[in-house]
């Protein structure tokens, strides 16, 4: 389970607001990930956004979601939202424009997982940093504390 509409808000309230909240005037956001629809539905609520754009690799997930969770339906629908199928590292190499907000919404890192190569010191280093407008700023989760749990 990744998310329940009962709770998601809390996750993805900390994940968006402080970000967008600390930069002077953001106006464009990448969201790595996100395929539930609730990080770029928070990103939206700010005025001064004038384009979110949400990467997922699972296409599938993204169109279950786009379907049934109601409280993001708004989102999906938003003109400001650019949704793109696709790897998120691939997607930023490619990309020309830069950005004010880049979110890592995604599964923990696990390593030899999906995501493992999204959180690491070359990929910041390399591809996201200059994807940054300057004075940009990049948020992500880091772990789920149930990881520890199981160890």
């Amino acid at each position: 389970m990744q998310s329940a509409e009962s709770d998601e808000f809390i996750y993805h309230e900390c994940l968006i607001h402080p970000s967008l909240l600390s930069h002077p005037c953001p106006k464009t956001v990448f969201i790595m990930g996100g395929g539930e629809g609730s990080t770029a539905r928070e990103a939206l609520k700010h005025k001064s956004i004038e384009k979110v754009t949400m990467c997922d690799i699972d296409e599938e997930v993204v169109a279950f979601c786009r379907e049934h969770l109601t409280a993001n339906k708004e989102a999906f629908r938003n003109n400001l939202l650019e949704l793109v199928i696709n790897d998120a590292k691939i997607e930023l190499l490619e990309r020309k424009e830069k950005f004010d907000i880049i979110v890592g919404d995604l599964a923990d890192p696990v390593e030899g997982g999906p995501c493992y190569q999204l959180y690491t010191k070359s990929f910041y280093q390399q591809i996201l940093k200059p994807k940054l407008n300057q004075g940009g700023i990049f948020v992500t989760q880091v772990l789920s504390h149930f990881l520890w749990l199981l160890s």
